[in-house]
């Protein structure tokens, strides 16, 4: 979107200053994503095998944490995989495809490994181990070993890295930026929304195939996957992006006019929730207002990211150099917060506390946690050239 908002010149964009608000960014991003798993653990299979019960006659708390996490999931992941797009062709540009398929190996490879085998596995025995476990009964060839979790975004990232460097390959290596080819105007934006709401929602009626990956090893996939469209789009708007710096050069005007919308429609949406739930109607109207949730993602979503971008570019000096600081350690956090976690629920959640308390205490130090263990690693030199 692009106007009349000042963006800035090619020497502030190219200053340490931009790499500190798209930091920012992510360490938020990463944040919330720690934090909307919480819930998890309250309901069904538990978050790895960690489930705490609690009172039925407190309807509302599955209620939040769902509107929660749909809220959320439908920006936070779009923002990273916006960003992740951002810095690829200056990258592949600088190294070589070569010499940054072989980084990228080694940056997502690794971590992978190591939160598949290791994280992951170690979550869920300490899981499966935990009062009252969902896992518990099982035999030990059922319990869920070796998933990808959340370590879908490597293995969808590293997806994109490899048809961009296709791309590259078949069109030359050349990287040069224009800041004068303006932003697509609000009309693009509105069309890319509404295709890829419709994508979302044929994606959303192939529920045999959610299911289907969600009790395989990618089951990760199988809880994103309809998202799938909208996450290819926003990785390559940002490569896109990149040679225009389109993303320092937001119109205020409209994106807060977007943002706003898109908080009219979460408030809507939210409300038509709760009314069918406390109406008993939730069962026979729920995939109804599946579908409209599906078909509203993209939009929504389109706000909250141009509004977060807008808001850390103005505010990144109010935010402080903490949070970039955060922002690099948040790819470390993200792969190890699913077992800071379990630990964390195993050491407050089986006292008798409020469940609301459990939660909020939960969020807190398992995001805290999840940073600080990574800023202590990433001191070893030959951990912070992965993570």
């Amino acid at each position: 979107m692009s106007g009349e908002t000042g963006p800035m010149t090619y020497q502030q964009i190219s200053t340490h200053k931009r790499v500190l608000f798209f930091d920012q960014i992510k360490a938020f991003m990463v944040a919330l994503v720690i934090i909307v798993h919480v819930p998890a653990a309250f309901s069904g299979m538990g978050w790895h095998g960690v489930r705490i019960p609690i009172e039925s006659a407190d309807p509302f708390f599955p209620v939040a944490g769902g509107l929660l996490f749909s809220f959320c999931n439908s920006f936070f992941m779009c923002m990273l995989f916006l960003l992740s797009g951002y810095f690829v062709p200056r990258s592949v540009h600088n190294k070589g495809i070569k010499r940054y398929l072989k980084a990228r190996i080694l940056r997502l490879g690794v971590p992978f490994i190591i939160g598949l085998l290791l994280i992951n596995n170690t979550s869920v025995l300490f899981g499966s181990l935990s009062p009252e476990s969902p896992l518990a009964p099982l035999p030990w060839d059922d319990i869920p070993f070796n998933r990808v979790g959340v370590l879908w975004f490597l293995v969808v990232l590293f997806s994109f890295d490899l048809l961009y460097c296709a791309w590259i390959a078949l069109r030359g290596n050349h990287f040069s930026v224009d800041t004068t080819v303006p932003t697509p105007q609000l009309r693009s934006w509105l069309a890319s929304a509404i295709v890829l709401g419709i994508l979302e929602v044929l994606m959303a009626t192939q529920t045999e195939l959610w299911a289907a990956l969600i009790r395989s090893p990618l089951n990760g996939l199988g809880y994103q996957g309809i998202h799938i469209f909208s996450y290819t789009f926003l990785f390559f708007l940002g490569c896109k992006a990149s040679h225009h710096h389109w993303l320092e050069q937001l119109n205020a005007h409209l994106v807060v006019r977007w943002f706003r919308f898109s908080v009219a429609l979460v408030l809507c949406m939210a409300t038509i929730t709760l009314v069918l739930i406390f109406n008993g109607s939730i069962a026979t109207e729920g995939n109804k207002l599946y579908g409209l949730t599906a078909l509203l993602y993209p939009t929504v979503g389109w706000g909250m990211i141009s509004y977060l971008l807008l808001w850390f570019q103005r505010n990144e000096h109010r935010c402080g150099r903490w949070l970039a600081t955060a922002g690099v350690d948040s790819y470390g956090a993200y792969i190890i917060h699913p077992l800071v976690l379990v630990m964390v629920l195993w050491a407050i959640g089986f006292f008798g506390l409020n469940h609301w308390l459990v939660a909020l205490a939960t969020s807190a130090l398992g995001v805290i946690i999840s940073f600080g263990i990574t800023n202590q690693t990433r001191r070893i030199p030959t951990v912070a050239r992965i993570l």
